[in-house]
């Protein structure tokens, strides 16, 4: 599905990253959390072969310099939202995340230091938001302009300092964007997808559209 998925955006929509200019039409910004080692076996391949490009939001604090981890071990871990605090080789490694921006094909973002939610009174916002941009670019050897919140949650306080030090900021909200210049980007969930198109049909895109006015609406 996610290489018809694929296919179906390289065949009708410009798809962007973080800050460029944007072509008449839907544009796309694809965007993938957390760097799982399924991002660098499956999801890059596919990048590949159909020409596009994506976010990838890390947390640094998580990432392995190597792993002997069999690749199909690797693979069997437990695929979700990866736990605050927990290091492990089922995320990318820092050889394979230097990799995929050698490529050209792959932008990085900030996704806290150790994936912990920034919308509780204790989160420590320095370690957490201002520091993964750095350690990315260092380790990395690239710019990182993005933030994507963990879990997709925020307070007034951490959104305050995203914003701060980051020029994109990236929440969950099922919700279309007219620019990069809006102070939060919304993202649509792509899981569970029927068809190929079925994220970007007329339907689901007025229900966005709806969403994106109602967000403002309450200034969220």
């Amino acid at each position: 599905m996610l290489d018809a998925h694929f296919a179906h955006l390289a065949e009708h929509h410009p798809c962007v990253l973080p800050g460029e200019p944007l072509q008449p039409g839907l544009n796309v910004c694809l965007s993938f959390d957390d760097g799982y080692y399924d991002f660098h076996r499956t999801v890059f391949p596919l990048l590949e072969k159909h020409h596009l490009r994506a976010l990838l939001a890390i947390p640094p604090g998580l990432i392995l310099d190597q792993t002997s981890m069999h690749p199909f071990a690797r693979l069997r871990l437990p695929n979700q939202s990866p736990n605050p605090h927990e290091i492990s080789s089922g995320l990318c490694t820092w050889d394979e995340l230097r990799e995929l921006a050698a490529s050209g094909r792959v932008a990085f973002a900030a996704h806290g230091m150790t994936h912990a939610r920034l919308d509780e009174p204790q989160a420590d916002l320095a370690r957490e938001i201002c520091d993964p941009g750095l350690l990315l670019s260092v380790k990395l050897m690239i710019e990182v302009e993005s933030f994507v919140f963990p879990f997709g949650r925020h307070d007034p306080r951490s959104l305050k300092t995203a914003q701060t030090h980051y020029r994109h900021v990236f929440r969950i909200g099922q919700a279309l964007n007219s620019g990069w210049q809006a102070p939060v980007l919304y993202r649509v969930s792509g899981d569970n997808m029927e068809t190929p198109a079925a994220l970007l049909a007329p339907a689901r895109l007025r229900r966005y559209r709806a969403r994106a006015w109602w967000n403002r609406l309450r200034r969220r």
